[in-house]
């Protein structure tokens, strides 16, 4: 009798991870709609899937997440032209996250919505971290949703959960809410008040030349002649400023993506996933300069820092509050 209680219990254990894999992987091929769509502004329901080529339709039983690709051997059935390995990839990544939080998170103790719901914000990082890589820009529709989706979870787990998944995620009210500002605050002074200031007074060379200008005019003895020429000096340059903008050093959706990250996450976690994020983006900056110098002629696209928070994020939610918690106690915190 025993035996057939953890025969059954295994089974039904097998078949949870199956459907976490298969859940994941169909909301990936949606996820794929969604990176390639929304930065074109795009319907994401009006078109059905078709060669970016040829422009053909694919035909449904082409659109078996991860496996179509396989057995087509990544090309278009009509004209034979690669298709990007990247729809795969994002197939496969959703598909071993969902899979991965359903193991974390014990469904026979904690029910399904907590992890239904961590994996639906997972699945709105990868949207957001593919398409930052791509254009440099994050949708606010999905930081909007994904933002939804922290503030469920924090509200079902501390209004509506029982005490497994309560002890399961280890973060309270407080670490959510401290969670939230503890690096979007930073992120936002640093994007938005110190690199702006930082380039007007040491970086930008409009800005300095504007300034020796205004100086001159006010302080030295000159013709009217001069005061002419440099005051149309100063309209020129004033307007080149005004036409180039603002320097930020942190875009908006960064901000927004670690703001509904570290209310999910807490304060440990959200600091490990900031962390993991930047030692990414430094060794990426490290092998630019490296790449540079073998070759002179090597050109880098815009970089983007929303995808290395990302990842870091993704980390932070299977073991964010381990590795906390190990650098804590190497430490000797408790």
């Amino acid at each position: 009798m025993n035996m057939s209680y953890k025969t059954i219990e295994l089974i039904g254990t097998i078949g949870v991870y199956i459907f976490a894999f298969v859940f994941g992987a169909t909301i990936g091929s949606f996820l794929n709609v969604c990176i390639y769509r929304l930065p074109k502004g795009e319907s994401l329901v009006k078109r059905n899937s078709h060669c970016m080529t040829c422009g053909a339709e694919i035909k449904r039983y082409d659109l078996i997440p991860i496996l179509s690709w396989i057995l087509l051997k990544g090309r278009c059935r009509n004209c034979g032209e690669p298709i990007s390995p990247r729809y795969m990839i994002v197939e496969s990544l959703t598909a071993l996250c969902f899979l991965g939080v359903f193991i974390k998170f014990d469904v026979t103790f904690g029910g399904f919505v907590y992890p239904i719901l961590l994996c639906l914000f997972i699945a709105s990082v990868i949207v957001v971290g593919f398409e930052d890589f791509d254009t440099q820009e994050m949708s606010l529709s999905v930081l909007a949703v994904m933002s939804l989706f922290a503030f469920a979870e924090v509200a079902y787990l501390n209004f509506f959960a029982n005490i497994y998944v309560t002890d399961f995620s280890g973060v309270t009210l407080s670490d959510s809410i401290w969670g939230m500002f503890i690096i979007s605050v930073p992120l936002l002074l640093i994007g938005f008040v110190i690199t702006p200031i930082f380039h007007t007074f040491l970086i930008s060379e409009d800005h300095a030349a504007l300034r020796k200008l205004r100086r001159r005019i006010k302080h030295d003895t000159l013709s009217e002649n001069e005061k002419s020429k440099i005051q149309s000096l100063i309209t020129e340059i004033s307007e080149r400023i005004k036409s180039n903008g603002p320097v930020f050093g942190m875009g908006m959706g960064d901000i927004v993506l670690m703001a509904a990250a570290g209310l999910l996450l807490g304060i440990k976690a959200i600091i490990v996933s900031f962390m993991i994020g930047a030692i990414l983006a430094a060794l990426y900056a490290v092998s630019v300069i490296i790449r540079r110098r073998r070759n002179p002629d090597f050109e880098m696209k815009s970089f983007a820092f929303g995808p290395y928070l990302c990842i870091g994020i993704v980390t932070a939610v299977f073991f964010g509050n381990a590795i906390a918690n190990l650098y804590l106690s190497g430490l000797g915190i408790n």
